[in-house]
């Protein structure tokens, strides 16, 4: 997976996406000047999917799918409600998985190539309600999302 953000963002949009970075073992790219044609194009070359973080009014305030294929999956529109700052060297070298019951749980789960489960195995885990999004490590939460609408 390939993380970016809108091209000139927010001191707090680049942290949230170097920490959804960390969380996922993936690479974050500052877009810069690249087009979205152009940043799209990257996830072709076999980066896998696109996590685009948008912003609103200077802060995180969408998240944005793109497969493999650069195809637009889903988009959420998002509020970050709590942020613990990550530090990548902690977290474990372990793939993170989905737990929930949203109605879109089983989109993600194939588009992160994520495994969907019940119970938790690892301690890397993204727990998705129709409500919220949470990232927590070993129990403890490190980032929530609060999901305004989903397209």
């Amino acid at each position: 997976m390939l993380i970016t953000s809108s091209r000139k963002p927010s001191v707090n949009t680049r942290s949230l996406c170097k920490d959804l970075a960390s969380f996922f073992h993936c690479k974050y790219i500052n877009r810069g000047k690249r087009g979205m044609k152009e940043t799209i194009s990257m996830i072709a070359d076999g980066a896998g999917p696109l996590l685009l973080v948008g912003e609103y009014h200077g802060n995180p305030g969408s998240l944005i799918f793109y497969g493999a294929d650069g195809r637009e999956v889903i988009s959420m529109r998002i509020s970050v409600t709590s942020l613990c700052r990550l530090q990548k060297e902690l977290l474990p070298e372990v793939d993170p998985v989905i737990t929930g019951h949203a109605d879109f749980a089983p989109l993600l789960s194939k588009i992160l190539s994520l495994k969907l489960v019940d119970e938790p195995s690892s301690p890397l885990v993204m727990e998705i309600s129709n409500e919220h999004l949470n990232f927590l490590y070993d129990n403890k939460q490190l980032i929530r999302f609060n999901i305004k609408s989903i397209r």
